[in-house]
């Protein structure tokens, strides 16, 4: 169709080029000189286009002599503009010269535009990527770009049946309604792929290093096994980086096809693969600029000689030998591998050619990007300094750093040359993230029933850097309003201090006979100690007052004797690891942390407390695609000087963090004869997370699925006396005491912060657990 157009369009050219042609003829008929004089140019036929525009894309002007050539020109050139379906001169003679007249025929202007049969893909989505819209011409040129972007678009989507239609219905003023007719069709599925030249791996297990699949029940919950052309390209790469990772250094792809059915239904995939033989190792050395010498860069190999040859090992050693070197100030330190095969042994040997380059010292660090953030605040995150030798670990380190802050989505760095030789500026490009957020909910619980949450948060108070949060939760049991300031570099230094205050009222309602109301306030300190070992110590007062909701209630001798005010006065110390790539949703990476404290300091409770908490990241496949996290805490606390710890403080398990699936205080040591929870004085929770990409979900949107399984369990002793009576709740340690539990949620890493749910099931439990299996969390992550 576009052929005949384009031929139909030049048939048109070539005969406005005879009708000036014959004009200029007849006046030499005539007997007058060709050589005339243009006295005026009018414009006939034109409607919407203004003469002036018409006149400024010709190149004839008043005054000029007619010139035959040019006209033919001006009538291409204005064929081209795109505005007129047929374009032609004529003129009158007279004897002064001639009065020249430009005809034209305008393509209509599209009065109304509309779009049926794209279900895919919204009318509005469509139209910001076409030419037609209301207002603009019906040309054929606009037609054809638009055909083209929207049968692009639809094939990127797997739809190979696509078909679109253009229908005008001509107005009476001259413009046209535009109707776009769409035929999606089905998906274009791929039904088989198939290996050819294949003899020491099967089809099976090729099929598997490829990211194109075969239709199946399991490529229901994804789109790898819709066609796509960048997808089909990748493959033939990811299947030589498979064998060059399995020693076969042979390896080529010698040709793809590619075949679809009649239908436009399916396609079949073909490889034709050259295998080669599989290398071995021989040998392996370095040699030129060994910095700082041979026996410390020996030790970076991870390629040994004997193994078979891996193109992944390659690469980590390359890398590996390049860093270091760098370290030693030589920032444009190049690794070479020279490869010497031996065909009639099926060995290569390897040496690692190594160029140090200029040494380099880092003259300036610029930052930007950082609209919001001050310039202090990024620079005392980094680790590589102005006036100081080039160190590649340093600058790693510096982004992670910054990426850790949570205070930008990406860091990119840079060296540009300096103003002398050996010398280089380090270019920090930031990209700022939203640090500011408010935000509320409604979840629900089975002893809170509706539960609402509110959150004002600032992780980048000022620009400084300073993180602040305000949280408030009103349910029917807890009434929570919690508040703290932390400021990462107290007075410019490597230490972090903060201060927090809180009031929490709760009534447990159907689980206990009795209420709380307390208000908190603490201060905080933090030092560095090792790059991500951390040393903190806290204090925290804390007033309570217990109350009994009912005396007519048969009440808990446990309550009965801790009713009235209590305070707390507690020093806490804790030594945390933490080398997670990032604060939120981390996907590498480990964080332990032990946990020391003593309450007695200011305060009439005396007790002491010693946790510990263990979580581990680990990604599979590509980057931040599936995460596997193990959790594990323990936790144990326990009275001095003849005190008891308050009913508050001592443990009972439910809910995020701990065991999903039951409800707060759900796992818990309980009154005999009263059945409210009293808590234990041991704790010990592990869990698995399992973090994947939701199917047809963009994973840059930031949302995420998880699935996972919880245990823990509570155990310990608890006593009291009131009057003559005395009663003593006591639960030994048993694997028969452990719940366990599994379940699914989703996570969205929101502007406002991380907003989940989680449904969880009981798998294991014991009589009077209480269970929850609904469970929505703001602000936290699971």
């Amino acid at each position: 169709m576009f052929g005949i157009r384009q031929l139909l369009l030049g048939l048109g050219l070539l005969l406005s080029v005879f009708s000036v042609t014959g004009f200029a003829l007849a006046d030499e008929a005539n007997g007058l000189s060709s050589v005339a004089t243009i006295l005026s140019i009018d414009v006939q036929g034109n409607r919407f286009v203004e003469k002036e525009m018409v006149l400024s894309k010709m190149k004839t002007r008043k005054g000029q002599s007619l010139n035959r050539k040019q006209l033919s020109r001006d009538v291409r050139t204005l064929h081209k503009s795109g505005y007129f379906s047929d374009v032609s001169f004529s003129g009158t003679r007279t004897e002064r010269g001639i009065h020249l007249i430009c005809h034209v025929k305008e393509y209509p202007l599209i009065a109304n535009l509309a779009m049926e049969g794209n279900e895919e893909h919204t009318t509005k989505d469509l139209q910001l990527r076409m030419k037609l819209r209301p207002g603009r011409l019906f040309s054929p040129f606009n037609k054809e770009s638009d055909l083209n972007t929207l049968r692009k678009g639809y094939l990127k989507d797997g739809f190979y049946q696509v078909d679109v239609k253009f229908i005008a219905t001509p107005r009476d003023d001259g413009r046209v309604d535009v109707l776009i007719k769409v035929h999606e069709g089905e998906v274009t599925h791929i039904q088989r792929i198939r290996f050819v030249g294949n003899k020491v791996f099967s089809d099976n297990r090729l099929r598997s290093e490829i990211s194109s699949r075969e239709s199946s029940v399991r490529s229901w919950i994804s789109d790898s096994d819709v066609f796509d052309q960048k997808r089909f390209g990748a493959d033939a790469q990811l299947l030589q980086q498979f064998y060059l990772n399995n020693g076969y250094l042979d390896f080529r792809t010698e040709s793809t096809q590619l075949n679809m059915s009649a239908d436009k239904k399916s396609f079949n995939l073909a490889f034709n693969v050259h295998e080669g033989k599989q290398y071995a190792t021989s040998s392996v050395d370095i040699q030129g600029d060994l910095m700082p010498d041979k026996e410390t860069l020996l030790e970076l190999l991870q390629i040994e000689a004997g193994e078979i040859y891996s193109h992944e090992d390659m690469l980590a050693t390359i890398a590996a030998l390049t860093d270091r070197v760098g370290d030693e100030g030589y920032a444009f330190a190049t690794v070479t591998p020279l490869m010497n095969r031996k065909l009639d042994e099926s060995t290569v040997s390897i040496i690692f050619d190594v160029e140090k380059g200029e040494e380099v010292y880092v003259e300036r660090v610029e930052i930007v990007g950082n609209e919001k953030t001050e310039d202090v605040v990024v620079r005392r995150l980094l680790k590589q300094h102005e006036g100081a030798r080039y160190s590649g670990s340093q600058v790693q380190k510096s982004k992670e750093g910054v990426l850790r802050s949570s205070l930008v989505e990406d860091v990119r760095v840079s060296f540009p040359k300096g103003e002398s030789t050996g010398k280089v500026n380090m270019k920090v490009d930031l990209k700022e993230k939203r640090t500011g957020s408010i935000s509320g909910g409604i979840g629900y619980s089975q002893q809170e029933k509706v539960i609402f949450t509110a959150k004002v948060a600032e992780q980048n108070l000022f620009g400084k850097g300073y993180q602040a949060n305000l949280n408030g939760t009103y349910g029917k049991i807890t009434q929570n309003i919690t508040a703290s300031l932390t400021d990462p570099y107290l007075f410019g230094d490597n230490i972090s201090g903060s201060i927090n205050a809180h009031k929490t009222a709760t009534d447990p309602l159907t689980t206990t006979t009795y209420k709380t109301s307390s208000f908190g306030t603490g201060v905080g300190l933090g030092v560095p100690l090792l790059d991500h070992l951390s040393y903190g110590i806290s204090y925290q007062y804390t007033q309570t007052d217990l109350t009994i909701v009912d005396p007519t209630l048969v009440t808990s001798l446990l309550v009965q004797a801790q009713q009235g005010k209590q305070t707390t006065g507690m020093v806490t110390q804790r030594l945390t690891w933490d080398n997670r790539d990032r604060m939120l949703a981390p996907t590498e990476g480990h964080l332990e942390q032990l946990s020391v404290g003593v309450a007695g300091l200011g305060g009439l409770d005396k007790f002491y407390e010693a946790s510990f908490e263990s979580r581990a990241y680990f990604s599979f496949g590509d980057k931040n695609r599936v995460t596997l996290n193990p959790n594990f805490t323990a936790g144990m606390i326990s009275g001095y000087s003849n005190s008891e710890v308050p009913l508050q403080r001592r443990y009972s398990l439910g809910g995020m963090g701990t065991v999903r699936g039951f409800d707060s205080l759900g796992i818990s040591l309980r009154d005999p004869v009263t059945g409210e929870a009293v808590g234990g004085d041991k704790k010990v929770v592990a869990s698995l997370n399992m973090f994947f990409p939701l199917p047809l979900v963009d994973t840059t949107a930031g949302v995420r699925g998880v699935a996972f399984v919880d245990a823990g369990t509570v155990w310990g002793s608890v006593s009291a006396t009131v009057g003559a009576a005395t009663v003593n709740v006591t639960e030994p340690f048993s694997l028969s005491r452990v719940r366990s539990s599994a379940g699914f949620g989703f996570e969205w890493m929101s502007p406002v912060g991380p907003i989940g749910m989680v449904w969880g099931f009981p798998v294991r439990k014991r009589a009077g657990d209480i269970k929850k299996s609904f469970e929505f969390v703001l602000g936290g992550s699971f």
